[in-house]
């Protein structure tokens, strides 16, 4: 359990297949109803329907996506289109629906799931372990060392690889998940659903560019993609690497934002490691009322 961390990254097409679960019981409230809307029901996306109330899209479609290989919709080069074409039909229907169910909207969606990480990691800061894990969701009971999930699985022992925490917006109103992969000292992943505010409903499904612009107005474009990259923290050389600057350059921003208290630097024998602070997360997830 000392290995238990949040995930910096989220992966789309999981959440495409929490988004298909969603539409396929009918669930997700009144905040989804306008992304219910505006997705529609082409005849791909029916299809898939009518199959993700027979088989679930995770595990089961999940799996399907683990063997043939695909690990992210983006970034796609000759040789992978090539290769994509030859693959089955669900995988590319299911593709089809990530790009029209979440791509859109990914940015507003990145933006909430992010402020759930930088809330989560205050917990853990503040309180330690055992709090994070006992303030993830209702369902789940942490009784050191025994951490108890709803579902019908076997026990799974924490191995080397310990417990990655990945918030989901499209879980939202269902039980966690609780995914071993197993093997490798790999870790398991244990997906719970980010709690969804009533006011998100507009927000979310057409969201306003305002909010980045008047970022990229107050701190520059290219600071502004600094503070963005920080949403996990990283080394000087890694943060020019992500927002394609030299490291001299990235030294330079991060000098300034840490001087304005948006970010803090740690340094760790010959590298320094950047963070976000909650008055930088607020700042780039559009929510300074609870800064003041």
């Amino acid at each position: 359990m000392s290995r238990t961390r949040v995930s910096p990254e989220v992966s789309q097409l999981r959440e495409a297949l929490f988004a298909l679960e969603m539409l396929s019981v009918g669930g997700g409230g009144p905040v989804f109803k306008p992304w219910r809307k505006q997705i529609g029901g082409t005849g791909n996306i029916r299809a898939l329907v009518k199959l993700a109330q027979i088989v679930r899209p995770l595990p089961d479609m999940g799996q399907i996506l683990l063997r043939d290989g695909n690990g992210t919709p983006d970034g796609a080069d000759h040789a992978d289109r090539a290769r994509r074409a030859n693959r089955p039909q669900v995988v590319r229907d299911l593709e089809g629906f990530h790009a029209i169910a979440v791509a859109p909207y990914w940015t507003a969606i990145a933006k909430a799931l992010n402020a759930d990480r930088t809330a989560r990691g205050q917990i853990m800061l503040s309180d330690g372990v055992g709090k994070l894990l006992a303030t993830l969701h209702p369902a789940i009971s942490w009784t050191p060392p025994v951490l108890e999930v709803p579902g019908t699985g076997d026990d799974v022992k924490l191995e080397a690889g310990g417990l990655i925490l990945v918030p989901s917006l499209f879980l939202a109103g269902r039980p966690p998940v609780l995914l071993d992969e197993g093997g490798d000292g790999r870790p398991a992943t244990l997906i719970y659903p980010t709690p969804v505010n009533a006011d998100w409903a507009e927000s979310l499904w057409e969201p306003k560019e305002g909010a980045d612009h008047a970022l990229h107005a107050l701190v520059g474009r290219t600071r502004a993609a600094v503070l963005e990259s920080l949403t996990r923290s990283r080394t000087t050389t890694e943060v020019g690497e992500r927002v394609g600057i030299s490291s001299a350059a990235a030294s330079q921003h991060t000098s300034v934002l840490r001087a304005a208290g948006l970010i803090t630097t740690v340094r760790t024998f010959n590298k320094v490691q950047h963070t976000l602070t909650p008055l930088g997360g607020a700042l780039l997830h559009g929510d300074l009322a609870g800064q003041t």
